[in-house]
C-alpha cells in the first residue's frame, strides 16, 4: 500500500467512525502534513480538496505573515508555494525554507516560461506546477516529491541532526563506519543493503514505514524492481539482531501496511 492509500484508509476510518486502535493511530502518524501557501482562495480550496481526498493532512496560509505565525506550531513534510503572495515573493520564501531544511517544496505558478521554471528549481524547489493543473497531475507530483524527500521536515527534527553513533536496546550503530555491535562487545556483520535499511529505521523510530518509502530510500524513486525484497532484508536483520530473551520484535510487521522500528533511539555520548 502506498502512502496515498494508507492515508485514505485513515480518513475512511474517521468518516465511517470506525474504532481507532493503536495500529490505526500509528498509521495516522505516517500521513504527511502539507502546507499550502496560496492567496487565491479558489486555487487554495481546489488544492486542499484534492490532497485531503488522498488523506494528506493539509494546512493553509494566505500570506508570508500567516506562514510565519504557523511555522512555530507545526512540523511540515511538504510545501506548496505560490509565487505571487500579497506580502512577499514565493521564490524568496522557498529559498528561506530550503536554507533551513531539505523538506519537499513545490512551486505553484501561473507563469509557464522556461526561465521561471529554471529559477524555481535552481533556488531549491523539488518541482514546479503550472496553473491551471489537473487534480491527477497534482496528486502524482505530490506523491513523487514526498517519496524523494521522505524523512525531511521543516523545521529540522532531532533525528536530522543525529550523531554518528546511536544506541537502541543493547545495540550501538556507528553510522560513519557502518559498524554494529552490542554493548557486550559482540560485532554483527552487515551487508551494505542491511546497513542502509537499518539506518532508515533508526532515523524514524516508532513510525510506520511502508514498503514504498523503504524502497524509495534504498533504491530511489525510479526503482521498478521486486518490492518484496524489503521483506527479505528485514528478515535477515531480525535474525542477526535477535536476543534470546527478547519478547517484542525490534522490527514489527504491520500486515498490509509496512514495518515499524519499535525501540527508542538515542545519540551515544
Amino acid at each position: 500500500m502506498n502512502i496515498r492509500g494508507l492515508c485514505s484508509f485513515v480518513q475512511k476510518c474517521r468518516r465511517d467512525k470506525l474504532r481507532v486502535n493503536c495500529v490505526t493511530i500509528q498509521r495516522l502518524k505516517t500521513c504527511p502534513t502539507i502546507l499550502i501557501i496560496e492567496d487565491y482562495i479558489d486555487t487554495l480550496e481546489e488544492v486542499k480538496e484534492t490532497l485531503s481526498t488522498d488523506g494528506y493532512i493539509t494546512l493553509s496560509a494566505e500570506s508570508v505573515q500567516a506562514f510565519e505565525a504557523m511555522k512555530k506550531h507545526h512540523v511540515i513534510d511538504l510545501f506548496l508555494i505560490d509565487l505571487n503572495l500579497p506580502d512577499g515573493n514565493g521564490l524568496a520564501l522557498a529559498r528561506e525554507i530550503r536554507a533551513q531544511s531539505d523538506v519537499g517544496i513545490i512551486i505553484l505558478s501561473g507563469k509557464n516560461s522556461e526561465i521561471d521554471r529554471v529559477v524555481g528549481l535552481e533556488i531549491g524547489a523539488d518541482d514546479y506546477i503550472t496553473k491551471p493543473f489537473s487534480p491527477r497531475e497534482m496528486q502524482a507530483r505530490v506523491q513523487s516529491v514526498l517519496r524523494r524527500t521522505y524523512g525531511n521536515k521543516f523545521p529540522r527534527t532531532i533525528i536530522e541532526t543525529i550523531e554518528d553513533v546511536v544506541e537502541f536496546l543493547d545495540w550501538k550503530l556507528d553510522l560513519g563506519s557502518h559498524h554494529l555491535s552490542s554493548k557486550s562487545g559482540e560485532v554483527i556483520e552487515l551487508t551494505s543493503a542491511e546497513f542502509d535499511l537499518l539506518r532508515v529505521f533508526v532515523e524514524s523510530p516508532k513510525r510506520v514505514l511502508s514498503r514504498d518509502f523503504l524502497l524509495g530510500k534504498l533504491h530511489g524513486v525510479d526503482w521498478v524492481g521486486y518490492d518484496r525484497g524489503v521483506d527479505g532484508l528485514v528478515s535477515r536483520l531480525r535474525k542477526k539482531m535477535k536476543k534470546p530473551n527478547q519478547t517484542e520484535p525490534l522490527i514489527k510487521t504491520l500486515r498490509g501496511v509496512g514495518y515499524m522500528f519499535t525501540s527508542n533511539v538515542k545519540n551515544s555520548s
